[in-house]
């Protein structure tokens, strides 16, 4: 123990060799990350391609006031915290010389995909008024989703609330991303949300991605991007279908208001079923007026038809009357007629049917020797056998 340094030992030499004069009035070039106020201090970090160093600007960067992926010149100490034993710069003044590289990279990247059309508004689809299936893309652990969710809840209860978890930060987010998003494109939902809360431009990083970009724009799904603050824009935004300034606000507009249609229903319900008492009871009115009228005119008009129909019906009878009696007069001549020519008057003078069978002779050369033959008569019949056949005045036979 005699030979060892307690971490405070430790710390205060460090702070000792930082706050040697080399370490004070120092320009520092870099690129603006992460800038925000909390309280009257600003905070920062700023880095270049392989390094980063966190900045804080006490009362305020009065001089300026810098975006992140903007490239500065800061003047001011570096400085060890010896109770956290972290090393900052505490910036006096801020003099801004550009935009950052990552900025101007993402830039190019925009430019780019806006030439090839990929953020033209007629590729966009419209998001649906009433969803019923809604996928968030997020991560599980974030702030996001609990805001999506409790945003859909308060205005609607029956939506269905799917998340898909995935980084959103960090090397090979955007990939992960894309990837999820060609899985589930197919999958039946009716809205996706991309999400995450805000952040520095590298933190956001992921959704500047070209190949999320592209996925994006390829899928068939409706997509809302809700990434960031209601000031950061990313490329995701750009190509979505729909771009929500928060979580918050992207649970707004995915969501119907389930209460408000609830009640527009029910309300519509009531005044249908008053309007439709009130047609019915100005309807039954007219009706029964109109009933009174028909009924007077249609009495008054078949009283007028009934006794035309009495006087024709009357005309008709005298004249079926006398036709029939006519019918009857000539109907009893025909009698007379047909009694006088009746087979059976004339079979009671002598005369006899002969039959073969079935058929009735008339001519002997229907006739062979041999045939049974019945002769039907005036008080009977009687069967005999052909013995012999006469033809007209001849005496020969067959």
């Amino acid at each position: 123990m005699e030979n060892t340094l307690s971490v405070t030992e430790v710390n205060a030499t460090i702070k000792a060799c930082i706050d040697a004069p080399i370490f004070k009035g120092l320009d520092v070039f870099g690129e603006v990350s992460g800038f925000k106020y909390s309280g009257p201090h600003a905070y920062f970090t700023l880095k270049d391609k392989n390094s980063q160093i966190s900045c804080v600007c006490f009362y305020g960067a009065k001089t300026y006031n810098p975006k992140d992926g903007e490239s500065v010149i800061v003047r001011g100490n570096l400085d060890y915290y010896v109770k956290g034993g972290r090393l900052s710069l505490q910036v006096s003044s801020i003099q801004p010389i550009g935009k950052g590289l990552l900025f101007l990279e993402f830039e190019r990247l925009k430019a780019k995909l806006q030439q090839e059309g990929i953020f033209d508004e007629a590729h966009k689809k419209a998001i649906p008024q009433y969803a019923k299936n809604v996928l968030v893309v997020t991560s599980k652990t974030g702030a996001v989703i609990r805001d999506i969710v409790t945003t859909i809840r308060k205005k609607n209860p029956v939506i269905n609330i799917v998340l898909r978890d995935v980084r959103v930060q960090g090397e090979g987010a955007g990939h992960d991303i894309a990837g999820v998003l060609r899985r589930v494109d197919l999958l039946g939902y009716d809205v996706i949300i991309i999400a995450r809360g805000g952040g520095s431009l590298e933190d956001l990083a992921p959704f500047y991605d070209e190949e999320l970009v592209r996925a994006v724009y390829d899928m068939s799904t409706p997509v809302v991007s809700a990434v960031g603050h209601e000031t950061d824009f990313s490329l995701c935004d750009f190509v979505a279908d729909a771009r929500a300034a928060t979580p918050t606000a992207a649970g707004e507009l995915v969501a119907y208001d389930y209460y408000a249609m609830v009640d527009t229903v029910k309300y519509n319900m009531r005044r249908l079923s008053l309007d439709a008492v009130r047609a019915y009871k100005s309807a039954s009115g007219k009706a029964q007026l109109c009933f009174g009228r028909l009924k007077s005119v249609a009495t008054s008009f078949y009283a007028a038809r009934e006794r035309k129909v009495e006087r024709l019906i009357q005309n008709a009878k005298v004249c079926v009357l006398r036709k029939m009696d006519v019918a009857d007069a000539r109907a009893e001549k025909a009698i007379d007629a047909l009694d006088k020519l009746s087979p059976l008057k004339t079979l009671k003078r002598g005369y006899f049917r002969l039959q073969l069978g079935d058929r009735t002779l008339s001519s002997v050369k229907d006739l062979k020797v041999g045939d049974c033959i019945v002769a039907t008569g005036g008080d009977g019949a009687i069967k005999a056998e052909v013995k012999e056949i006469v033809v007209g005045n001849s005496d020969s036979s067959k």
